[in-house]
């Protein structure tokens, strides 16, 4: 039995859906590394101010929202 052109279609998409999100969640967790210790001295190590509330909420809330999403998908 040949499967349907569309099944097969679907399976291709998923497929490189799934790789698109592997190599984007690599290049992301590869430029968190390289920054942390950057971060941990700026950031983490002065005194907390507004900025540096912004600064983490934006760098980590991005990541957090993705995982959630990937979990719940």
């Amino acid at each position: 039995m040949v499967p349907d052109q569309d099944v097969v279609s679907a399976d291709s998409a998923l497929r490189w859906n799934n790789n698109m999100a592997v190599v984007i969640f690599t290049l992301i967790s590869y430029d968190y590394i390289l920054q942390f210790e950057k971060e941990v001295k700026f950031v983490w190590g002065r005194k907390w101010s507004l900025m540096s509330y912004l600064y983490l909420a934006v760098r980590y809330f991005g990541l957090f929202l993705a995982m959630v999403c990937a979990c719940c998908m």
